[in-house]
């Protein structure tokens, strides 16, 4: 079994955490079949520990539980992306305005120093900033200092990171470049104290993010 919680975690947690994580990073792919007694062997737990965590990743939306037939991975779907973004939209533009009236911006301008630092990257190098990138939104959000606020996100970040990765290998270096001075443009209006300023470049890039990701779920399909 994967190395993942200190001990204090409960069985189920244990389980909940390594399942969650390979939903997440496509380990476990959309729509597999989870087998329960499979999962028991595995983890070497009993029934009730498994089914508690199973019914945790259904509440969160990453598993679905159908009567007679057992326990799938949830597909990710243009319904479940803008569903994302619209809740990202929300809460994200929101969390940057507060972050503009902060009298504290180090964090922001650590980070943004960070993003303007001469680099060469490669593609792949890119690519893997990119999926890191998640973490500014994040400490944007928890910037708020509103705890439900920011468990209520820790829900959504999966699946943020889920479809980041599914689509990261669909993204072209264009893509990339422009996502990376989006969240310049909104780290330079939280440091300025632009609130105004501050949401309307969030919005432009949930917005423009959205639009990306639909297009290369349309494209994979045509694909297929």
């Amino acid at each position: 079994m994967e190395a993942v919680a200190k001990k204090s975690l409960s069985k189920k947690d244990q389980v909940y955490k390594v399942l969650k994580n390979r939903i997440i990073h496509h380990e476990l792919k959309p729509q597999e079949f989870l087998n329960e007694q499979d999962l028991c062997e595995e983890f070497g737990v009993s029934k009730t520990p498994v089914r508690e965590a199973l019914q945790h990743l259904e509440r969160n939306r990453l598993v679905v539980i159908v009567p007679n037939k057992g326990c799938f991975v949830t597909n990710i779907s243009l319904d479940l992306i803008r569903e994302i973004f619209e809740i990202r939209e929300i809460y994200e533009c929101a969390a940057a305005r507060f972050a503009a009236s902060l009298d504290d911006k180090r964090k922001f301008v650590e980070i943004l120093a960070n993003l303007e630092s001469p680099k060469n990257e490669n593609e792949e190098e890119l690519r893997a900033s990119l999926l890191s990138g998640y973490r500014i939104h994040e400490i944007i959000v928890d910037s708020v200092g509103n705890s439900f606020l920011s468990e209520f996100y820790g829900t959504v970040l999966d699946h943020i990171i889920r479809i980041r990765v599914y689509t990261m290998s669909r993204f072209d270096a264009r893509r990339l470049y422009q996502t990376r001075e989006e969240h310049r443009s909104i780290l330079k209006a939280i440091v300025a104290g632009d609130a105004d300023g501050a949401e309307k470049a969030m919005r432009t890039h949930l917005q423009r993010s959205h639009i990306s990701v639909d297009q290369m779920m349309v494209n994979n399909r045509k694909a297929v």
